[in-house]
């Protein structure tokens, strides 16, 4: 069951600091869940937040998954002033519905409630009921904590379920201890609660919310869902389950086989088959949301996806296995959770919401992401799977993997730019840029933009102004996974390059980057967390006009500590200085110890970067 009141965890890993001050209070957070039988299960929610300004305001909206399975049987609301007095209250009625568009098709719907307080403090209440009827693996979190900077008065949580459910809870961030009871009718009773929680200031840095907040994970151990029987106590038995709703839906048409064979039985090697399969892919099929069957889980048949050349991540990842399967080329079904929340491995549950394949070949295992095949290369493991934990489905069921990340010396940004000075301070400048792996992905946006969004986009990477774009040219290169990147060449002209003081000229050496440091804090309490490392390498060659000598050269630089590294190097040759700056950035979790290690290096690297090339006039 998905959550039925968004959770509003802000996820970014690099949050603005924060003042000690809070801007919303929960005042009450009540979730009974009342699991009757395998099948029938009803949830009721309160929510009352008294929120205190305008940074708190998300908390004013009301927003629920529901399905055909899934329906919101009551909801109401109110809002009452500093005073006290009601202002506002919302009813069932007054919620917007989503449309689906075109490219959706699903049994799930949104409903949604937005409201804008017209001031503040305010207090806001939501109440609402939702029941399902066609079983049920899983139950809302109890995360009371819902965004930094937001205490907690009371919360509480309670799950009735029958003893054969043999329901199971995971406590992380929190002491709460988990009351459990039996009732009258022989269920289950889960308790716990949450009180007077202190505000979770944000910090510069910071790792996922999930990973800070006080939290308590709930899922069964046996499980019916859409009238399929399962057991999620261990990673095996839920893939086991998974695997059930793959049976039969590989069958491919004795025509379409032919077909395949006709296009792989010449290649010379199990990884060209694969090229040869995952090119016809990107060009026959389309993604679609098809949420559909067994609650979204059972992907389409893949006949039906080479019929309609259409599918979702999972008939698309199943249709790409049955492809590789005829052909003789081994592949598996994995699914995987995408985006910064990783998998609770120890916590055996539905964590999942995307597909992927995994294609092992004899010293080079492909995991591909076949939502994406006509954008990113075969085998590219893009950020949002990039070093996830996820779980391989086989005939044996269930088996936790962890995918590739990209290491820091893989992520590389090289620039150049030539420039050509006049002696008025003025220059043309000509830039080269590659980029590979995440700082390629970073890029990829652009293939997709107009000219004129690439043309402020490309200004937008450079550290200079009063400059104007002329020629440029955006390629992507990607028929490899091992080298993917895209190279940007553009043509500019500076009014202003240099600054000139009496017969002093000076000269920038930073041109492709502006460093930020984060501010200091009185004490940093989270653990430092560097979402992907990278190395920049920036080579910078200044002609110098004529009429002018070097007086100064930018100061040598060279940094090594357990964050990063930096380096800056000078080289004049008769009429050129060469500047090459190298920055290396490490990433990972760090102690909160660690933060003001952080500002010191990030502050030599601003240092660096803001060196500029001493000219005199002779």
């Amino acid at each position: 069951m998905r959550p039925l009141i968004t959770i509003l965890l802000l996820l970014a890993c690099m949050l603005p600091a924060a003042s000690q001050t809070v801007d919303a209070v929960v005042v009450q957070s009540t979730t009974e869940v009342d699991c009757r039988d395998m099948r029938n299960t009803r949830i009721s929610e309160q929510r009352i937040y008294r929120l205190l300004n305008e940074r708190a305001s998300d908390m004013a909206q009301f927003e629920i998954e529901c399905s055909k399975w899934l329906k919101l049987t009551d909801f109401n609301g109110q809002v009452t002033d500093g005073t006290g007095k009601v202002i506002r209250k919302f009813k069932k009625g007054e919620l917007k519905r989503s449309d689906l568009s075109s490219g959706f098709a699903e049994d799930f719907y949104t409903l949604w409630l937005d409201y804008t307080p017209p001031s503040y403090p305010i207090t806001i209440e939501f109440n609402c009921v939702t029941e399902a009827n066609n079983g049920n693996f899983g139950f809302p979190v109890f995360a009371p904590v819902e965004a930094y900077n937001t205490q907690v008065e009371h919360a509480s949580y309670v799950l009735t379920a029958p003893a054969e459910m043999a329901c199971r809870h995971l406590c992380r961030n929190t002491t709460t201890q988990v009351i459990q009871s039996t009732t009258a009718d022989g269920r289950i009773r889960y308790e716990a609660h949450m009180d007077n929680l202190p505000a979770i200031d944000s910090e510069p840095y910071s790792p996922p919310a999930r990973e800070v907040v006080p939290l308590i994970l709930w899922a069964p151990s046996k499980f019916e869902f859409h009238g399929v029987s399962g057991d999620m106590s261990t990673w095996q038995g839920f893939g086991a389950w998974i695997h059930s709703l793959l049976k039969g839906q590989q069958e491919l048409s004795s025509e379409f086989k032919a077909q395949l064979h006709a296009m792989t039985d010449t290649c010379t090697s199990d990884r060209s088959k694969v090229d040869v399969i995952y090119r016809y892919l990107a060009q026959t099929t389309r993604y679609v949301s098809i949420q559909l069957g067994i609650g979204g889980w059972q992907p389409f048949a893949a006949s039906e996806v080479c019929r309609t050349g259409f599918g979702d991540c999972k008939g698309l990842t199943n249709y790409l296995c049955a492809m590789l399967h005829e052909v003789g080329v081994p592949a598996n079904y994995v699914v995987i959770r995408s985006g910064q929340h990783n998998l609770v491995t120890e916590f055996p549950s539905n964590q999942f919401n995307h597909a992927i394949a995994q294609v092992p070949l004899p010293g080079d295992t492909l995991w591909v992401e076949c939502t994406s095949s006509a954008h990113v290369p075969l085998g590219y493991v893009h950020e949002s799977i990039a070093g996830n934990h996820a779980l391989l489905i086989d005939n044996d069921g269930g088996h936790l993997v962890k995918l590739p990340n990209y290491s820091p010396e893989q992520n590389v940004s090289c620039n150049r730019a030539q420039v050509s000075l006049q002696a008025d301070g003025s220059a043309t400048i000509d830039v080269d840029m590659r980029n590979e792996y995440r700082q390629y992905e970073d890029m990829l946006p652009l293939m997709s933009r107009t000219e004129q969004q690439r043309r402020d986009a490309m200004l937008g990477m450079l550290n200079l102004s009063t400059v104007t774009l002329g020629d440029f040219t955006v390629t992507e290169h990607k028929d490899s996974y091992a080298s993917p990147h895209i190279d940007v060449s553009m043509q500019l002209k500076a009014r202003k390059m240099a600054n000139i003081t009496g017969s002093r000229m000076f000269v920038p050496v930073g041109v492709f980057h502006k460093v930020t440091v984060p501010l200091a804090l009185q004490q940093r309490v989270k653990p430092v967390y560097i979402n992907y490392g990278f190395v920049d390498i920036d080579t910078v060659v200044v002609s110098i006009p004529e009429g002018f000598v070097i007086e100064a050269l930018p100061q040598p630089v060279n940094e090594v500590t357990s964050l990063g590294e930096l380096s800056l190097t000078s080289e004049a040759n008769d009429n050129t200085v060469t500047i090459v700056i190298r920055h290396l950035m490490h990433d990972g979790t760090y102690p909160a110890s660690e933060y003001d290690a952080l500002r010191t290096f990030k502050t030599a690297v601003k240092k660096a970067y803001e060196q500029r090339i001493v000219l005199r006039r002779k």
